[in-house]
């Protein structure tokens, strides 16, 4: 427990929201990898990566794995590979396992990924064929004994993403090493079709009809469809219009009211009277007549 807490400011530490049925536990290479889950779904396994962290250093972070936990997912044996051969690491994952099956009896399926091949690094000036062509060959070597080992060990099983099948810069960062965003999804995939298998044999109740809801569980509310929110919002919208229209009526129907009630006398017109004078809106400025214009306005002048 003191080394767990001492690798603890290092530790990314991702769990659901409702609890998880499945760890995985392992290195850098699954920093980014909890990004491409749902917190809030059940089904969401708990992520606890050491950057860092050799074969060794994984049965200090078995501590953190929740209770309750009946599947574990280890991907782990990349720097290890980097500084020993096939033989070594692959004993350090049998005491690994050995450990495992004594500290937490509760957890009966032990999940074992396959180390992933590396490439050169694009970031350094000199490339690192000689270490990376090392190192894929003692990952060919680790990976076949490690999947010898699953199919005698009970409860033990293999996961292969099968990055050696695709273009490694398709795949992996600058680096060589860490997988890109292309890769994180190709893990994410595996394992979501892994956790998809793990419950396939509970997930074949299926209804042949729709489930009624139970009486008194929920008010029954009726919902507008998005049709019917337009139509209402559309005829507030009008309401709105007419009532602006009608305020803005109100000043010119006041303004002519008193045209209304004048006198208009009977009969022929006399010479001396004037004709009556056009009502000017309130709107229109002033205009100054001039004898131009007064001969335009009256052409019978």
């Amino acid at each position: 427990m003191a080394a767990a807490r001492a690798f603890r400011k290092q530790l990314t530490l991702r769990f659901p929201i409702h609890g998880a049925s499945t760890a995985t536990v392992g290195d850098s290479q699954l920093k980014y990898l909890h990004q491409r889950f749902d917190p809030a779904s059940p089904h969401s396994p708990a992520f606890i990566c050491q950057p860092g962290a050799c074969i060794g250093d994984i049965g200090e972070l078995l501590d953190f794995v929740p209770k309750g936990t009946s599947n574990l997912i280890l991907h782990i044996g990349t720097n290890d590979l980097a500084n020993t051969d096939a033989p070594t690491a692959f004993n350090r994952y049998v005491a690994l396992l050995d450990r495992i099956r004594h500290e937490r009896p509760d957890i009966p399926m032990v999940f074992a990924t396959l180390v992933l091949p590396r490439a050169p690094n694009q970031r350094l000036r000199r490339h690192n064929w000689r270490a990376v062509r090392r190192f894929n060959f003692e990952a060919r070597e680790f990976n076949l004994r490690l999947l010898s080992l699953c199919h005698e060990r009970e409860g033990v099983f293999f996961v292969n993403h099968r990055i050696d099948a695709l273009p490694p810069w398709t795949v992996l960062a600058a680096d060589g090493l860490h997988p890109s965003f292309a890769g994180v999804s190709l893990l994410a995939w595996n394992i979501y079709n892994l956790l998809l298998d793990l419950r396939r044999p509970y997930i074949n109740n299926w209804l042949e009809h729709a489930p009624q809801p139970e009486a008194g569980a929920y008010e029954l509310r009726e919902t507008p469809s998005y049709s019917q929110a337009l139509r209402r919002d559309s005829s507030d919208a009008t309401c709105r219009g007419g009532k602006e229209k009608k305020m803005n009526q109100a000043a010119p129907e006041t303004a002519a009211a008193p045209s209304t009630s004048q006198h208009t006398p009977s009969g022929p017109p006399s010479p001396s009277a004037q004709p009556p004078s056009r009502l000017l809106r309130l709107s229109s400025t002033p205009t100054r007549h001039t004898p131009e214009t007064a001969t335009k306005g009256n052409p019978g002048q």
